[in-house]
């Protein structure tokens, strides 16, 4: 799988992750997967692999798997991950020396599956949330050290990594 496929099953799940946030203007926790899930066509443009929920269901199982992912991420850890696989339907192959996956033809399946990609793959210790502002993000950094949302305010983050420095450099020299 090249590096470009990768990154892509990586921003489709921090999109996903990030149907919860804390917006720059407001900083007030905002969900927005209800909405998205209701309006199709912006589904389907956030989402290239994940199919829209149906049901209520369906969305109310997302929201409880985005929320579990969240929280392994924000802990550095899969234990979350691990108990949904368990009881999903999803049930991976290696075929032709490739990950095969079944059952995962809902979204939740779908969801499940980019997350056991990155696992797979050795990846999933790159998927950080900002200590500040919670957004998920995916660290490329060559050493796996990035830890902020962003250094620039901006659509993905809102310049944590500069706050942080600014409040760090200013508490040195007060003293």
């Amino acid at each position: 799988m090249s590096k470009t496929a990768v990154i892509s099953e990586a921003e489709e799940l921090m999109a996903f992750l990030n149907t919860w946030l804390i917006p720059n203007d407001t900083r007030q926790p905002t969900e927005t997967l209800p909405d998205l899930a209701t309006d199709r066509d912006r589904w389907d443009k956030t989402f290239a692999r994940v199919p829209a929920p149906v049901t209520p269901a369906e969305r109310e199982e997302l929201l409880g798997l985005r929320d579990e992912l969240r929280a392994d991420v924000e802990e550095r850890g899969w234990g979350r991950l691990d108990t949904w696989l368990q009881r999903s339907p999803l049930r991976a192959r290696v075929q032709e020396g490739h990950l095969v996956h079944r059952g995962a033809d809902t979204p939740t399946g779908e969801v499940l599956k980019l997350a056991v990609e990155l696992v797979a793959q050795g990846r999933w210790t790159r998927v950080r949330a900002c200590p500040d502002c919670r957004w998920v993000f995916y660290d490329q950094s060559r050493n796996n050290s990035r830890v902020w949302c962003s250094m620039y305010a901006g659509e993905t983050g809102r310049a944590c990594g500069s706050i942080a420095k600014v409040k760090e450099m200013r508490s040195r020299s007060a003293g």
